[in-house]
């Protein structure tokens, strides 16, 4: 007898277990399936309202199309080794010295004409790989042959060798400007400059990274930083100046930071509809914050991830309202805005945003490095008529309007706001130039600083230092 009531009561203790995991794996069930609903129709509607809005999702339109190998820039001997990819090559490898560990060869700024001998000395042994990418470069295509059916497969150019390159041809550029050399100097900017093609995927522009048009914005500001150096020490001639303006009108890096509002938001969300959740989770699997998402993300509902999907593509469209391409302005107010909107999204993580930390990029900072180092390039072209004036007449004009048409054709206008930019002749043969920095408040032509010299770029204007 008893037997039987422990046997029933074992039964019924069994029975009633048995129920409640039907019933948990039920509500688990009805969860999972209401949190997919809700999360595909989430995604579904934002999608839709945002390509009504002018955005664009579908990746096949952002797929190059082939081009001739005989025009392609990435099909000429060598430039696929050393320019395609992320590996370590040959040339990035040798342009390192061996001596001194240092990228270009150079430990300290070359300051005489010693030192720039010296640098030249070491660095003449690249000038046949130079003379190799000047013709490559002849090619008007820059298309790198790679899968392009997901963005997980697409090659981006090689940054770590433009880096090397850019440096070492800054490098030697300052020497030949020391040595009094200014058309060999040119030479080589010139290929500074040709060489931010590759980096904008010319002629189409598809697909641009928010990485690769941050490098090319970074070799713009080099490219800059490197012609006012030869400004200041009053190296350029005539002749360069004239050809240096050109270029330097022909520097528009708003096209590629656009593309990047394209892009980068397809990048991100085509790879989390087409990549199982195990890769999801390996891609996340880092440590701190990550660790947790990739947890989060291991057990999450793929309604979640689809929540995530419209969180990030809305933050993201946002902040291309802070960049108008047609009038090549930046409106810092606007993108700081789509800033806090972001910052308060990633200070406060919940099941439908947590993975935005993990995939939306800084666009506060690359906007303004943008807007800064256009802002250098635009006022560095003006400088360089300025100084053809100068040369001409023996002193800087009254107005900027004085060097139009014979020594720039169109001046450019400040990035901040669109206006012109602010120009005074002052006592002792020297000017004052500058733009109206990121708070769109002219200060007067007074620059910011850190504590350890650098500008603040969030505060005073942008000057051009005489």
């Amino acid at each position: 007898m008893n037997e039987t009531l422990k046997s029933n009561r074992s039964w019924r203790i069994l029975r009633r277990g048995l129920i409640t995991l039907a019933v948990l794996a039920t509500l688990i069930a009805i969860f999972y399936t209401e949190e997919d609903w809700r999360g595909k129709r989430a995604w579904e509607q934002c999608r839709q309202q945002l390509e009504a809005q002018g955005a664009i999702f579908d990746w096949n339109t952002r797929i190059p199309p082939p081009v001739p190998d005989d025009q392609n820039f990435f099909k000429a001997p060598k430039m696929a080794e050393w320019f395609a990819g992320r590996h370590t090559n040959d040339l990035s490898r040798r342009l390192v010295n061996p001596k001194t560990s240092s990228v270009g060869g150079a430990t300290n700024a070359i300051q005489t004409e010693a030192d720039a001998r010296d640098y030249l000395a070491w660095s003449d042994q690249f000038s046949p790989d130079f003379d190799l990418i000047r013709t490559a470069l002849q090619r008007p295509y820059a298309r790198i042959d790679c899968d392009y059916s997901r963005p997980m497969t697409v090659l981006a150019p090689n940054f770590l060798t433009v880096r090397i390159v850019v440096q070492t041809l800054a490098q030697r550029t300052r020497c030949f400007l020391l040595l009094g050399e200014p058309d060999k100097a040119l030479r080589e900017l010139t290929l500074m400059h040709d060489l931010c093609r590759i980096l904008e995927g010319a002629p189409t522009g598809k697909p641009i990274t928010l990485v690769a048009a941050m490098i090319n914005v970074a070799v713009a500001g080099l490219y800059a930083d490197t012609i006012a150096d030869g400004l200041r020490m009053h190296a350029w001639h005539d002749p360069q100046l004239d050809a240096l303006e050109q270029q330097l009108s022909e520097v528009k890096l708003a096209p590629s930071i656009a593309e990047t509002f394209v892009d980068e938001p397809i990048f991100s969300l085509r790879t989390l509809e087409t990549s199982s959740r195990a890769e999801l989770v390996k891609l996340l699997a880092g440590g701190g914050n990550s660790k947790k998402m990739a947890l989060t993300l291991k057990y999450a509902p793929q309604g979640w991830v689809d929540q995530n999907m419209a969180t990030h593509a809305r933050l993201g469209y946002e902040f291309s309202d802070g960049l108008d391409v047609t009038n090549l302005t930046v409106s810092p107010r606007k993108t700081d805005e789509a800033g806090r909107e972001l910052q308060h999204n990633r200070a406060h993580a919940a099941p439908y945003n947590f993975l935005t930390s993990a995939f939306m990029p800084n666009w506060v900072k690359a906007l303004q490095r943008f807007a800064r180092n256009q802002t250098s390039i635009n006022e560095v072209q003006i400088v360089c008529s300025l100084e053809r004036y100068h040369l001409a007449h023996g002193d800087y004009p009254e107005s900027l309007d004085a060097l139009m048409p014979q020594f720039i054709e169109k001046l450019p206008h400040d990035i901040i706001g669109g206006q012109p930019l602010q120009y005074r002749r002052i006592d002792a043969g020297k000017f004052l130039l500058y733009s109206v920095g990121w708070n769109e408040t002219d200060d007067g032509g007074q620059a910011a600083f850190n504590k350890d010299g650098s500008e603040d770029m969030a505060k005073g204007d942008w000057v051009w230092r005489n």
